[in-house]
């Protein structure tokens, strides 16, 4: 039985008391955790028991905060991997200081106890909420709208899916962010070109170095990221869609692969900034609710590889047209990658333990053709 969580997007409908309640306790969380922040760096610690030891007590008194919301601050802290100042724009809640029913909820405040705060109303809202209950839980301050929404976090439990139909190979790249064996391309050519322009546009910015455009600075980060995550959605939907219960879908694991890759100085701010990891959860996640299976495989030499005759040789790809030089095979590179991907994982299969891609070499190696 696996477990997976969505969260549910509400508005949440406040009279000017309940408003000011919560944006007073959303300064005092934040202003918490950059204190909170300031002792964990100084002390060098970030296990949260150790800062909570530290300055628990402190922290209370000084921002009246109820106990669970400095509990909050102080995970948040500790799950935080660099030192930043935090942006005072959301703060956690959990099942102490939370709760909620018929599209009600209450929450805790450093004014006390917030109670029957109205949310709007959606049908998805309802269908997702309806009879379901919640430990965690996120209130977030939309700067734009000037108003605040609570994202809930809902855990459901779902049979383990039994591989019992297709499998599915998925390349992932920057030409093609993602090629699959069933033929679904996704282009990265349009974002390869916004990618570069706001690239250029901070590199502009950043040359300024006025108040005013680290002020763009910032608002321009937050929408890249925003538009990068709704083309990772779209194209992780498409390919869940495209296939049913029982099917595989088989992904690489690209884990370190920044570290391990050699690149041109050009290159380097476009790759690093490949939100492969992002696109591969969302993958996961939608496949799990789906019943389908998401496995990932050793990726090393699958763009070398023929995946008719099996031969291996660097110079078997050719920008992205994949010329075999010992069978002659041509195919779009990214293609001929999906097929090794999915070769790999039936290989897995066919042996019952986990099979490595072939050595770099010369030497002919014998390989089925991708079905």
């Amino acid at each position: 039985m696996k477990k997976l969580t969505k969260t549910v997007k509400c508005k949440l409908i406040l009279n000017d008391e309940q408003f000011n309640s919560i944006k007073n306790t959303l300064v005092s969380f934040n202003n918490a955790c950059n204190d909170i922040l300031k002792i964990s760096d100084e002390n060098r610690i970030k296990n949260k028991f150790r800062i909570q030891k530290l300055c628990y007590h402190d922290i209370k008194n000084r921002y009246r905060l109820p106990a669970n919301l400095v509990v909050r601050a102080i995970a948040r802290v500790s799950a935080s991997k660099k030192s930043k100042i935090f942006n005072g724009l959301s703060f956690d809640l959990d099942a102490r200081t939370f709760s909620f029913k018929n599209m009600k909820m209450s929450m805790s405040s450093i004014n006390g106890r917030l109670k029957n705060i109205s949310t709007c109303k959606g049908d998805y809202q309802r269908n997702m909420l309806d009879g379901k209950s919640s430990t965690s839980a996120k209130i977030v301050y939309d700067k734009k709208h000037k108003c605040f929404f609570i994202h809930i976090a809902i855990d459901y439990e779902i049979n383990d899916a039994i591989p019992s139909g297709n499998v599915t190979g998925i390349d992932m790249g920057l030409y093609n962010i993602a090629y699959t064996t069933d033929r679904l391309k996704f282009s990265g050519k349009q974002v390869m070109h916004k990618r570069k322009q706001y690239i250029k546009l901070r590199a502009s910015l950043q040359a300024k170095g006025t108040k005013g455009s680290k002020k763009l600075l910032k608002r321009l980060s937050g929408k890249e990221k925003r538009w990068m995550t709704d083309v990772n959605h779209n194209i992780s939907k498409q390919i869940v869609d495209n296939n049913s219960c029982g099917d595989t879908l088989v992904l690489e694991d690209l884990k370190y692969i920044r570290k391990r890759i050699k690149l041109a100085k050009k290159q380097r701010t476009i790759v690093h900034s490949w939100a492969f990891g992002q696109l591969q959860n969302f993958i996961e996640y939608k496949a799990i609710g789906k019943g389908l299976i998401a496995t990932y495989v050793d990726p090393r030499y699958t763009s070398q590889r023929c995946s008719k005759c099996g031969f291996v040789h660097r110079s078997n790809r050719n920008s992205h047209q994949f010329i075999c030089k010992e069978c002659g095979y041509t195919a779009n590179a990214d293609y001929n990658a999906s097929c090794n991907i999915r070769k790999v994982y039936l290989d897995t299969l066919a042996d019952g333990v986990m099979s490595k891609t072939p050595k770099a070499t010369p030497a002919k190696a014998v390989a089925s053709p991708c079905l």
